[in-house]
């Protein structure tokens, strides 16, 4: 084997042993003990390094007489198995509420329309983002808020509304815990 094979496997042994979503797709291990292959990102079980052998495709795992894992689904596109439903679940939601889905709603109304529990949209989001949706749509709602505030002349009460604040008193209490000063101060300093 050449010292490029060796430095590539021990980078594919770390992904495998960190579940590093970047190498999705990119190789397929396989476990020889049970005869299955996964994807990097498998929930699995960790194999032990000795029993693990690299495919660059889920064929030619296949060709070599190994069975697709059934919790990672190896064999389907990344994205498409049962293991990237969390992932996929919590991208919705963000794009939903970066299109304003929580301005004067409700985390539950959201879930709803997701068709799940607020729970569980919760830890999801958590998980994913490692932020809560409150604090994504807070987060969105002032990156509106400053380029409004950088690019336009409008007043500041009218800001706040297009920004998606349901009060003023609301949108200068989080504008000065975020950046410290008010909406005010921030135009005039053009930060």
């Amino acid at each position: 084997m050449t010292v490029v094979a060796d430095l590539q496997h021990i980078a594919w042994h770390k992904a495998c042993d960190s579940r590093d979503p970047s190498y999705d797709g990119v190789f397929f291990v396989a476990i020889k003990s049970t005869k299955i292959y996964c994807r990097p990102i498998c929930p699995s079980r960790r194999a032990r390094h000795e029993n693990r052998r690299f495919f660059g495709s889920h064929a030619d795992a296949e060709a070599a007489g190994f069975r697709p894992c059934k919790r990672c689904r190896p064999e389907l596109a990344p994205g498409d198995a049962p293991v990237d439903a969390v992932p996929r679940l919590a991208q919705r939601a963000v794009a939903r509420i970066s299109s304003g889905a929580l301005n004067g709603k409700s985390v539950r109304t959201l879930a709803g329309e997701l068709g799940m529990s607020e729970r569980h949209l919760r830890r999801a989001i958590g998980r994913e983002m490692g932020a809560s949706p409150f604090d994504l749509a807070l987060a969105h709602r002032l990156q509106t808020a400053t380029r409004l505030l950088s690019e336009t002349r409008q007043p500041i009460t009218r800001i706040a509304y297009e920004s998606g604040f349901q009060s003023l008193r609301r949108f200068n209490a989080a504008f000065r815990q975020r950046f410290e000063m008010s909406p005010t101060e921030w135009r005039r300093r053009g930060v």
